[in-house]
């Protein structure tokens, strides 16, 4: 993360603003033939995406032959809602377990491990993490990422992240409207988009001044709030050293739009990003492939399947119900199939009946179907899901989940950590540097400015999944204390080899307790010290008492025998020298 600074215009996803008609010819054709190329490769993909969106997720996406501005409805072929309920309880799975809107589901460490013991850099940066937490309850983030969720069994899905005023504002994109790009190392780097908006949209996104003349015409027509044109959108890395790019040269990323159609020297927007602002969640991912697969792609055959079946089960129930009959020429169409109808006939012999007698096993197919849908259910992991929002609500421990579900979640551990190093790294990255660069953090305390100065933030993840994920190591301190402690009952002295103050700070730490609930260690040395100053006088007062308390039945016996010699008894008084 890093403190730089971002300009008025690159805070923006467009900015408004004029360009110099100058050279820009070359530099737009280069963007429009990466663009182009983009899209030209993702067309490979979108045969799969419509046939999960025609056989699990009717709903979903916006592609070429969707018309803007009406209901896009692909179900001809859903007989069974069962795939959109998995995918429901998917998204909500993945929520819950990796960023809960209800608890505390990350927070910031050092890279340098050193500094991480020291309690007031801890209670800054967890300072600064509630400020994010605060900043994304404020912001659309859980609604946005939720969205996301909801497409990632397509195999990953876009989120914007852009600035506004002293807030930040996410935009998910849907499959269908992008194409990626990714680098040598399979990141994605290259973000295409291609959106159909009303000429008024248009307007009032990036200014009437920045518009090719088909826009404005239009506009001030009375066809702007019905006509649409096609809004195209590359972000990319910068280069720097070409004066001839458009885009902001002092940015590493450049964001460029552009009105389908229109000549070369009509830009709708040219700015750009200090940090990678569209984030892509991908849930598995083959080499150095710019997309990737996921819940719905491994429920697909299933899936058809099961509207297959679903289509024959309701076909073979209305046949049972009103099979297909056969009769007389001269009562065809006027037969009575209502109950208790009555269809007159002349002749007895030309009886009307069912054209085939056959009883159809309903119950077989059922069956059949039920162990269908479970095959989709364990595709999307909703047994595992489920599990996690007991944990969530505190009705399981984290412990009973990793028990029960340790295979699925060790399948699911490169899900979660590309989750996490692709998608969740970069959105709080972002949200950190936009919130650093607008001076919404408190000045660092002076102790702890050279401390932090120059060091590397780091983000540790404490929600469900992550906690689930690294139970194991917590595990191995309660089982070791554990034994510890049944071995002590026989042996005391083997408490010795165990430093339970240790084994507790690493404890509280792995399960991320905030650091103003734990003592430092100066704090915790100093308490230590007191206790033992405490303890010391303690046992002081105790045998100054002990003594007290032994010395005055010899007081007493002393006085008695003085007593007794003053009443009278010479040889006592002689034998204790009171007789000179």
């Amino acid at each position: 993360m890093r403190p730089n600074i971002e300009t008025e215009l690159a805070r923006s996803p467009t900015g408004s603003t004029k360009f110099k008609k100058a050279n820009i010819v070359q530099q737009k054709s280069k963007l429009v033939q990466r663009h182009a190329a983009l899209f030209r490769t993702r067309q490979r993909w979108l045969d799969i995406w419509k046939d999960i969106r025609d056989n699990e997720l009717p709903y979903d996406g916006m592609f070429d032959d969707d018309q803007p501005g009406k209901p896009n409805l692909h179900d001809d072929n859903i007989y069974n809602t069962m795939p959109g309920e998995c995918r429901s309880i998917f998204a909500a799975g993945i929520q819950s377990g990796l960023t809960p809107p209800s608890r505390k589901w990350f927070r910031y460490t050092l890279a340098d491990m050193t500094l991480n013991d020291n309690m007031t850099v801890k209670r800054v940066l967890d300072q600064r993490c509630d400020i994010t937490e605060y900043i994304l309850a404020r912001s659309n983030f859980y609604n946005a990422v939720h969205t996301v969720y909801m497409e990632l069994p397509f195999g990953q899905a876009p989120l914007g992240i852009f600035a506004s005023g002293r807030g930040i504002t996410f935009v998910p994109y849907t499959i269908g409207t992008y194409a990626l790009g990714t680098n040598a190392q399979g990141l994605v780097n290259t973000f295409a988009r291609k959106v159909k908006m009303t000429a008024s949209q248009i307007v009032g996104k990036f200014g009437l001044d920045n518009c090719p003349q088909s826009v404005r015409d239009v506009y001030r027509s009375n066809n702007g709030y019905s006509t649409y044109f096609t809004v195209c959108w590359l972000v990319e890395e910068n280069d720097k050293d070409n004066p001839d790019e458009l885009g902001n040269k002092k940015m590493p990323f450049r964001s460029v739009y552009w009105v389908e159609g229109s000549n070369d020297q009509e830009v709708l927007a040219a700015t750009g990003f200090e940090e990678w602002a569209i984030p892509v969640a991908r849930y598995d991912v083959k080499g150095l492939e710019e997309y990737g697969v996921g819940p719905a792609w491994y429920a697909l055959q299933d899936s058809r399947m099961l509207q297959k079946m679903e289509y024959d089960s309701a076909m073979a129930t209305e046949l049972g119900i009103k099979p297909p009959m056969q009769g007389p020429t001269d009562l065809a169409h006027r037969i009575n199939l209502f109950p208790g109808g009555y269809t007159p006939n002349l002749d007895p012999n030309n009886a009307i009946r069912p054209l085939f007698q056959g009883q159809l096993d309903i119950g077989t197919l059922d069956q059949k179907i039920v162990r269908v849908e479970d095959r989709i259910k364990r595709a999307y992991s909703t047994d595992l899901f489920m599990m996690l929002d007991q944990l969530d609500r505190g009705q399981m421990t984290a412990q009973e989940v990793m028990a029960r579900n340790q295979e699925k979640l060790q399948q699911l551990g490169p899900v979660v950590e590309r989750l996490q190093s692709e998608f969740l790294n970069l959105i709080l990255d972002r949200v950190y540097n936009i919130l650093d660069r607008n001076h919404v953090f408190p000045p660092l305390p002076e102790e702890v400015q050279d401390l932090m100065d120059g060091q590397e933030i780091k983000i540790e993840y404490l929600s469900p999944l992550a906690q689930a994920q690294k139970m194991s190591g917590l595990t191995a301190i309660e089982q070791g204390l554990a034994f510890v402690g049944q071995t002590a009952q026989l042996d005391p002295r083997v408490v010795n080899r165990v430093d339970f103050s240790d084994a507790v700070a690493k404890y509280l730490d792995r399960i991320g307790v905030p650091a103003t609930m734990v003592r430092s260690e100066d704090e915790y040395q100093q308490i230590l010290e007191q206790q033992q100053k405490a303890e010391e006088a303690a046992q002081q007062q105790a045998m100054a008492a002990q003594q007290a308390q032994q010395a005055a039945p010899l007081a007493q016996a002393a006085k008695n025998l003085t007593d007794a010699a003053n009443d009278g008894n010479p040889a006592l008084r002689e034998w204790m020298g009171m007789e000179t």
